[in-house]
């Protein structure tokens, strides 16, 4: 009991101290394939309809603290337009908000998405797609519900007591507001009318916007995404997709790799627009700042999913299986909820796709 406490403590400290002095982290979605603008500003638009529209939550280290330490919410609109007049081409455009608090630091961003999908080849089967998204981030902390080393008293805190922390702003509430831009790239195929593969990198913070509530000119480090995937399907029955991702930022990298199974519920006249999902992931954050030499695995991430008439529900849960780490948190990584809807198919001879699968 006493060791399991020590473990909390260890890491409530962490979260705390990395969210106020470190450089700053971007949150992540171990759904990233279900949460397209918040991976790759060139998905904008890339779907086979005229608008999607997409939710995601994320709650991490549950056990560690209630309410959670990690909290992330994040929703987004993006549509496909001017498909006729570009011959072939689209024009996409969105919007994507998300609100991420860690601990007593809250950040919201929005972000203006914008896409064009250059198609390619006779039968137009390939797209190269560059993206780009411009709005603001802003982050703000109440350092008065705050306990600091100095205000340790020996038997516990007093938080009347001065903190002598050199914050820029001295009656406790600190807050700002920065401009920022993230870009990027993305190319997709169908080979064949079953088999089909994609590919993107996008980089985020171009603007490294001071991200510091301290006097001082910390920046916020950009971070560069690369990610890929195949899809196959297998006489209209079942739709395999493997995937993954890379990304650094600062010192700090992450990789998930895996794949996904949607079973056809719909018949081969429909295939996909009825289906049933389950998929396996393994998160290899092997790299931070803290413990440079770990090249442990992170968690083993599952998820379940249900496609219905356009819609996707998705829950996906990190069981923790780094050793320490696992005994705070009780194995509970984090637990995730996905919501995504499209409209329906424009070309009615093209199937549904109960992922983010880019099938045209």
């Amino acid at each position: 009991m006493k060791n399991n406490l020590h473990f909390r403590i260890i890491l409530f400290s962490i979260i705390l101290s990395f969210g106020l002095s470190s450089k700053g982290q971007d949150y992540k979605f171990s759904q990233f394939y279900n949460s397209p603008l918040n991976l790759n500003p060139a998905f904008t638009g890339k779907i086979n309809s005229l608008y999607r529209l997409v939710a995601n939550y994320r709650v991490q280290y549950l056990p560690v603290q209630s309410p959670s330490p990690y909290n992330t919410l994040s929703a987004s609109a993006d549509f496909g337009l001017l498909r006729d007049r570009l011959k072939g081409d689209i024009f996409g455009a969105g919007i994507v908000f998300t609100n991420d608090r860690q601990t007593a630091i809250m950040s919201n961003t929005l972000m203006v998405s914008l896409a064009y999908h250059k198609s390619l080849g006779k039968n137009k089967n390939h797209y190269l797609s560059a993206g780009v998204q411009v709005g603001f981030i802003q982050r703000s902390v109440n350092t008065n519900n705050l306990a600091f080393e100095n205000q340790f008293t020996g038997a516990g805190f007093d938080i009347n007591k001065p903190n002598f922390e050199n914050f820029f702003n001295t009656n406790g509430i600190n807050k700002f507001i920065k401009p920022n831009i993230h870009l990027g790239l993305f190319w997709s195929s169908n080979f064949t009318k079953t088999i089909g593969a994609y590919a993107g990198a996008s980089v985020f913070n171009v603007l490294k916007p001071k991200d510091s509530f301290f006097k001082s000119d910390n920046e916020r480090a950009m971070r560069y995404n690369a990610h890929a995937g195949l899809f196959i399907d297998v006489k209209k029955v079942v739709l395999i997709s493997p995937n993954g991702m890379y990304m650094f930022q600062a010192k700090a990298q992450q990789w998930i790799a895996g794949s996904t199974f949607s079973f056809n519920l719909s018949g081969k006249s429909e295939p996909y627009k009825t289906a049933i999902s389950a998929g396996i992931w393994v998160d290899g954050g092997a790299k931070n700042t803290l413990i440079p030499n770990d090249k442990s695995l992170n968690a083993i991430i599952s998820s379940v999913s249900v496609s219905f008439m356009g819609l996707q529900i998705g829950v996906s849960y990190d069981a923790t299986i780094k050793k320490d780490l696992s005994k705070a948190d009780k194995s509970f990584g984090a637990l995730e909820a996905s919501i995504i809807y499209t409209s329906k198919p424009l070309d009615k001879k093209r199937t549904y796709s109960p992922l983010l699968c880019p099938k045209f």
